[in-house]
């Protein structure tokens, strides 16, 4: 199930990357005063930062040469460090996907407090935590002139029951 989540979570990725990529242009590093002088770049960033945190850091999940974030300005680049996401999302289902809800304690922030959870509500918390920043990105490109494509989830993936 996490799995089939992850890969809706992508598509709807995708979707935002590929607008931004093709009709935001230069926009990419506008910053925005109503967003605390952060733009579309810096939110991209820290949506996959929040992935290595959390995977990384805390759940302790490692891949080739895959240390932490790098900070970026571009988009290419931008493709790269989530093309990273990918490889840390497929190793932490890997390791926890038989066991979704073991207790896993450490610290997604070095200097922060000992927590614990499970790797489903850490898995909840890093998607959760980028669709947050996904509706921002789409109201900032409104602003900036850019009317960007369909990606709520619901609406990209009806339910037909």
């Amino acid at each position: 199930m996490l799995q089939q989540q992850y890969t809706w979570t992508q598509y709807v990725r995708e979707t935002l990357l590929s607008f931004v990529e093709t009709a935001v242009g230069d926009d990419l590093n506008t910053p925005m005063t109503a967003y605390d002088n952060k733009t579309i770049c810096d939110l991209l960033w820290h949506s996959a930062d929040c992935y290595f945190a959390w995977i990384v850091r805390f759940a302790g999940v490692r891949t080739d040469n895959i240390l932490k974030a790098e900070a970026c300005s571009t988009l290419p680049q931008l493709r790269r460090l989530y093309g990273q996401v990918d490889e840390i999302i497929a190793a932490f289902l890997k390791k926890f996907g038989d066991n979704p809800d073991e207790s896993i304690k450490g610290r997604p922030d070095p200097d922060g407090p000992q927590v614990t959870a499970t790797p489903r509500q850490i898995f909840m918390h890093v998607v959760s935590h980028e669709f947050h920043h996904k509706g921002q990105i789409v109201l900032m490109c409104r602003l900036m002139g850019h009317i960007p494509p369909e990606t709520d989830l619901s609406l990209v993936f009806p339910y037909e029951g």
